[in-house]
């Protein structure tokens, strides 16, 4: 019986964590694509909501640029 308890408990963690992995493709696709079917588009406000903040715009973008990289 605990064989069959620990096996739908892994069942249970990997569809869970599928779904979550899911949501966060979701959120980030949304970003980088937020126009439609435009993905330069897409960066390009992504990289200009970044420099409408002036300085501390550039500092944030150029930190998420090194994660990214």
């Amino acid at each position: 019986m605990a064989d069959f308890t620990s096996t739908v408990q892994g069942i249970a963690n990997s569809v869970v964590g599928l779904i979550k992995a899911l949501i966060v493709m979701f959120v980030f696709v949304n970003i980088l694509y937020s126009t439609g079917f435009d993905p330069i588009g897409g960066l390009v406000d992504l990289v200009e909501s970044f420099l409408d903040g002036g300085f501390s715009g550039l500092l944030a973008l150029l930190i998420f640029v090194s994660f990214a990289g």
